[in-house]
């Protein structure tokens, strides 16, 4: 990492003090800075001064400035100004000395267009603090402008090039000192902050960035023409290494793309549910060696259970389970509103057979109206303890927590002579995350359970 540092300010207009990063009253040396007249030169000041004045409210400028260093001598400061529109007139400044600057600007340490730290400077400073050894715990986030091309057709790249630079400086100025900003190429952001306490802090950061890109470009229509994407996760956490960090935030970012755009994604194993392959986020070529994996024991359901009649029905629900990392699976009897088959999962260590115990699911003491409706799905139901809580059904939500469940996966048997539900249970902690291929894979061998159901002619 270069030795480019950076310092925080904020002044009223009569440029006294009101705030003042710990770094920056180390540079200067001043125990207490109450006024800037205390480290600037008066002709700098009065330069200082009049530049200031003239900026608008919620405008932003660039000044250069000498200031006193610790070691009496003055060297040049080159500043971001934020002018606030609240009001109060609070100027805030972003400070680089500018020695420290050139330095690192020779090796391509910033980035050229938005004064960010390049890609390879983010990326050192991340790797860093992910050093062996190191116990820093972090967020690493990346993030994008939505439907940023469009911008460059309808308006070209001059004003892409206006937006990306925008966006970076409010970036830059809502992670303040809690982290690093750089750019990453075209319209991407990789965000590292590590002097952040805790998840909620973290968020308020995010809803700032967000919320001040599209407040920004807000049209007077009252919609946001510009906004941005967020997704990230903490290390070590999340993940071990850079590659995986990244990996992981860049499919938190996908996901916060397809749910809408404008909001943020924080990798959450209960939500998310594990994506990791012996500890590395997953490749596509895995991905597709699973998926190859889970094609040819759908064939075998289809030939030894199906049609030869080799395999047992137990011994499906056996071999299914732990191919989709499932934790328990139930037939429940829609009249009783209880199991009349199940299986759990009782030890699963790896490169170790599979141990299942007998298990049961009793739903007897819900009103049907609470479950039934969501349960008489065609084909199949994904019910997640968290959506329940969101609509309001709380009563399922609670029971659900109760029983450590996390997902459960609904299959209406609607051919058989008496109700029956197939019950896919993924618990709390479970490491599943389920894809679309997976689901159709669930109904397949529901369907075929269906069709060779030994609890169906009662």
């Amino acid at each position: 990492m270069g030795q480019f540092k950076r310092y925080f300010a904020e002044v009223d207009n009569d440029m006294r003090v009101e705030s003042v990063s710990e770094a920056f009253a180390e540079y200067t040396g001043e125990a207490s800075i109450k006024n800037l007249g205390q480290i600037i030169p008066s002709q700098d000041l009065f330069n200082l001064r009049n530049m200031l004045f003239a900026i608008e409210p919620g405008n932003t400028a660039l000044c250069c400035f000498r200031a006193k260093k610790s070691d009496g001598r003055l060297s040049w400061i080159a500043a971001t100004v934020q002018k606030t529109d609240d009001g109060t007139g609070i100027l805030k400044f972003d400070m680089s000395d500018i020695q420290s600057m050139k330095a690192d600007s020779a090796d391509g340490y910033f980035d050229s267009m938005t004064g960010l730290l390049g890609k390879s400077a983010i990326t050192e400073y991340a790797k860093e603090l992910m050093s062996t050894g190191s116990d820093r715990t972090f967020y690493f986030f990346l993030m994008d402008i939505d439907h940023f091309k469009a911008v460059n057709d309808t308006f070209g790249h001059m004003k892409g090039d206006e937006v990306i630079i925008d966006v970076a400086h409010i970036a830059k100025e809502c992670v303040g000192d809690k982290g690093a900003v750089g750019r990453i190429g075209g319209d991407e952001f990789m965000l590292v902050l590590d002097k952040i306490k805790d998840e909620e802090e973290v968020r308020l950061v995010l809803r700032d960035i967000r919320y001040t890109i599209r407040e920004k470009y807000k049209d007077e229509d009252g919609k946001y023409t510009i906004t941005a994407s967020l997704g990230g996760a903490l290390f070590p956490d999340a993940a071990m290494d850079y590659d995986s960090m990244f990996q992981l935030s860049d499919k938190m970012l996908y996901i916060a793309k397809t749910k809408g755009r404008d909001r943020y994604v924080i990798y959450t194993p209960m939500i998310h549910g594990n994506i990791l392959y012996d500890g590395k986020v997953m490749t596509l070529s895995q991905q597709m060696l699973m998926g190859s994996a889970k094609n040819r024991l759908m064939m075998e359901f289809m030939e030894k259970y199906l049609v030869t009649k080799e395999m047992s029905f137990e011994e499906a629900f056996k071999k299914l389970i732990p191919a989709y990392l499932l934790d328990e699976a139930y037939i429940i009897d829609k009249d009783s509103a209880k199991s009349i088959f199940g299986l759990k999962v009782a030890s699963a260590e790896k490169g170790k057979e599979v141990v299942f115990e007998d298990s049961s699911m009793d739903l007897g003491h819900l009103d049907p109206a609470e479950y039934e409706e969501m349960f008489a799905c065609d084909p199949i139901k994904v019910i997640n303890m968290y959506d329940l809580e969101k609509d309001n059904q709380h009563r399922f939500a609670e029971f659900m927590a109760d029983n450590n469940y996390r997902i459960l996966v609904v299959y209406y048997m609607r051919s058989l002579a008496k109700g029956r539900y197939i019950i896919y249970v993924n618990n709390i902690n479970s490491s599943c995350r389920f894809s679309e291929t997976d689901f159709s894979d669930l109904t397949y061998f529901s369907k075929m359970i269906e069709l060779r159901c030994p609890y169906g002619a009662e």
